[in-house]
């Protein structure tokens, strides 16, 4: 036995049956509570804004020897950022059909797009569709109450287009779902007077 298999500590081990791909960098809002692009490590800024073509390439590559290997007949591509809309719907798409493509033809690949949704257009949501690509929608909750830390550059609220965005998405009900974070939002206790 080697090394390596030995200081596994599971009897078995379990493939992975789900990717991440972070295809950009970058971000349109300015989320108030982000550890990424709103807090002190700025890092970020000295990485390329989107993915290069070779990258995907590469790792769609790894991920068919990955189902090889493990004789997988399903997995799931997460397409993620920063906002992967950024890049628009034909690069997603794009990138969607490169891993399918170096994927075992035995295996299905399940593709979504997550995203804040304020990009989102009616043609965004079609062409997903078309493609076999699935939509998720990042939001806070499904009011602007809940959604007030979710703002763009200028500070202005994001609630408006993630409502829209939800609207676009219900009309092809099979193409969507929802990433929702628990609000933290309290409202301030009432101040003493002092009377």
């Amino acid at each position: 036995m080697r090394e390596a298999d030995r200081s596994v500590p599971f009897r078995r081990r379990i493939p992975f049956r789900q990717f991440v791909l972070k295809v950009h960098s970058r971000c349109n809002l300015a989320c108030t509570y982000c550890y990424v692009y709103e807090g002190p490590d700025q890092s970020w800024r000295e990485r390329p804004a989107r993915v290069a073509e070779e990258t995907v390439r590469r790792t769609a590559e790894r991920i068919a020897q990955h189902v090889t290997t493990h004789r997988l007949r399903s997995i799931r591509v997460d397409l993620h950022g920063g906002e992967p809309l950024l890049l628009g719907p034909t690069a997603l798409i794009d990138h969607a059909r490169t891993v399918r493509d170096a994927v075992p033809g035995d295996c299905a690949v399940a593709v979504s797009v997550q995203t804040n949704g304020t990009l989102l257009t009616e043609d965004a949501v079609r062409r997903f569709s078309a493609a076999g690509i699935s939509v998720g929608l990042s939001l806070d909750g499904g009011s602007a109450r809940l959604n007030h830390r979710r703002v763009d550059h200028a500070g202005r609220s994001s609630w408006p287009a993630v409502r829209r965005a939800a609207g676009l998405l219900a009309g092809v009900p099979a193409a969507y779902g929802a990433s929702c974070a628990p609000s933290t939002w309290r409202p301030a206790p009432p101040r003493s007077t002092g009377r």
